[in-house]
């Protein structure tokens, strides 16, 4: 919990000590990064390094192994991603049901779609102006807020909408269900906009061999 100690933006691997952007604008860029279909696995590795590490250029001439392996400790370590770990049974059914629980909220939302709600979500709950703080506010601190959106801000509003229950057909309520089902078509996320952040994290897992660890 970073209440008992400042946010870091740093990590030591192999003895180097690397400067990390973690400012929460680079991680949305990040993030839209790993959802794009046109890269391969490889090149998502190299460029979220460089994205995401200030001085790249002190492990640019690691083995490409090494480099998965910073890349994934990084992730689940500074960005916390979470990853099913098939060794571990006692912790699986946890793991999954986090797992679960994060891709269906990514489905409920869209960094990118709903980036103008967002915006006007914090400058009304918090009075932050999230253009003034790129390059400046942490992604753990943006995400602890984000968390914390009432349910009246424009955001939180759509959100609603999305997961919304359509009651079923009856002849009382053909009217409400169709203003239900304009607004969900009105605030639908494109089901085909690419890979969640955790589908493209586990698929990194699983093709290297679930090896990670910050040496």
């Amino acid at each position: 919990m970073f209440l008992t100690g400042k946010l870091k933006d740093t990590c030591t691997y192999q003895g180097i000590q690397l400067e990390l952007d973690l400012t929460f604008d680079n991680i949305l860029f990040f993030l839209e990064m790993l959802k794009d279909k046109e890269l391969h696995i490889i090149e998502k590795i190299l460029i979220g390094l460089e994205m995401l590490i200030e001085n790249f250029e002190d492990i640019e001439n690691l083995a490409l192994e090494e480099k998965i392996d910073l890349y994934i400790f990084i992730l689940e370590n500074e960005l916390g991603f979470v990853r099913k770990d098939q060794n571990d049974q006692e912790n699986q059914g946890l793991k999954d049901d986090t797992q679960e629980q994060e891709e269906q909220e990514d489905k409920d939302y869209d960094f990118n779609v709903d980036g103008e709600r967002i915006y006007a979500s914090f400058l009304m709950d918090y009075g932050i102006d999230l253009l003034e703080q790129q390059g400046k506010m942490h992604w753990k601190k943006f995400m602890s807020l984000f968390s914390g959106l009432s349910e009246k801000t424009p955001f939180m509003q759509v959100v609603q909408i999305r997961t919304m229950e359509v009651p079923s057909p009856n002849k009382n309520n053909q009217k409400e269900r169709n203003k239900i089902l304009s607004l969900k078509r009105k605030y639908a996320l494109d089901e085909n906009g690419g890979k969640t952040a955790d589908e493209a994290f586990e698929d990194i897992i699983t093709a290297f061999g679930g090896k990670a660890g910050g040496k």
